[in-house]
């Protein structure tokens, strides 16, 4: 009996795959299966996963045409074996003990869902992240409805798979998956519906885990991904009838409101500090600001909105509300040069 199951995804992975493999063989725990999927890369990704696999029999790698992220998971967890669930990204590496030290606690706590702290490496520097709900304490059925859920949909930051730690029998049972065809937020969509079906979830300050950082990678990205027709897609998710959330409808409404409008102030700053032309950023900014959506949110929750902001954040979301692209440009200038 396999007692842990771990998935990582593969795609164009070869720059740092060597130093997650290498972290994975020298887990302390044996009875683990560490499930490779390669998704269609190009580069050596596929070769160097051979090369240790024949290193050591914990290994082993299931190749797919690509079809992205959430594809990638899924076939992982259909052929997982293990009590216990848990996911790697390629890009990042885990303490020799992690797994181990996860299992315990899992078994102690008797916890459906662990979620640990973990380390964030940026620049070669490494910083422990502080953690988002109360360590040492068992969440039940009650508090999971009353104060995860809702999190989950007005804000990304308890998002990731790969700082949780699941018993494979809940993600199999209920059916909980990767949704197909999400770029960005399948991990938050996957949670969302295992802390649903969730009966008790633990919260650990432990951080084994080493969560790489690749620099202005959203400021890349934006090339290539609409980021705005992103955030409007999750605004647009049927929480209740896609994931069974329990949330009154109304609740729902204000919550994914207000993370869709902090979306918002996010990409204003990131196609600003794009490499588009500057009549390309004007072009997309001015989208933003005159979209019916963004328009109705803003009016409707302004209160809410404004809550808790910055003083920075609270003009830019009046740039937003009267459709200023030039105030909204002079302040991101100014912000710029003050943090230089």
């Amino acid at each position: 009996m396999i007692a842990v199951t771990i998935v990582i995804p593969v795609y164009n992975a070869q720059r740092y795959l060597e130093d997650c493999i290498k972290s994975l063989m020298a887990q302390t725990m044996q009875s683990c299966e560490f499930i490779f999927v390669n998704d269609g890369s190009k580069d050596e990704s596929q070769l160097i996963i051979e090369k240790y696999q024949k290193l050591d029999s914990r290994i082993i790698l299931l190749n797919q045409e690509n079809q992205g992220v959430s594809v990638a998971r899924n076939n992982g967890i259909s052929k997982a074996k293990g009590t216990y669930l848990g996911f790697v990204d390629a890009d990042d590496y885990v303490s020799k003990d992690y797994f181990e030290r996860l299992f315990e606690i899992s078994k102690q706590t008797n916890s459906d869902i662990l979620v640990t702290n973990f380390n964030t490496v940026s620049n070669d520097t490494i910083f422990s992240n502080v953690p988002i709900f109360e360590v040492g304490k068992v969440y039940t059925s009650k508090e999971i409805q009353e104060q995860l859920i809702p999190y989950f949909i007005k804000e990304d930051n308890l998002n990731p798979v790969w700082n949780k730690f699941y018993k494979t029998d809940v993600i199999k049972n209920y059916g909980i998956h990767f949704p197909k065809g999400i770029v960005i937020g399948e991990d938050g969509l996957f949670n969302l519906q295992a802390f649903n079906f969730a009966k008790s979830i633990f919260f650990t300050d432990y951080s084994g885990y080493f969560y790489r950082e690749i620099e202005n990678s959203a400021v890349r990205d934006v090339q290539n991904k609409d980021y705005f027709k992103i955030a409007l897609q999750q605004y647009h998710y049927d929480y209740k009838y896609q994931f069974g959330v329990q949330l009154e409808t109304n609740e729902i409404e204000k919550l994914k409101s207000i993370r869709f409008i902090n979306n918002i102030i996010s990409l204003t700053n990131i196609y600003l500090n794009s490499n588009f032309s500057a009549s390309q950023k004007k072009k997309y900014i001015k989208a933003m600001m005159n979209n019916e959506v963004v328009q109705k949110i803003i009016k409707k929750y302004w209160t809410e909105i404004m809550s808790n902001k910055s003083k920075y954040q609270q003009f830019i979301l009046y740039c937003i509300k009267v459709k200023s692209f030039f105030l909204l440009q002079l302040a991101t200038k100014y912000s710029n040069f003050r943090n230089k």
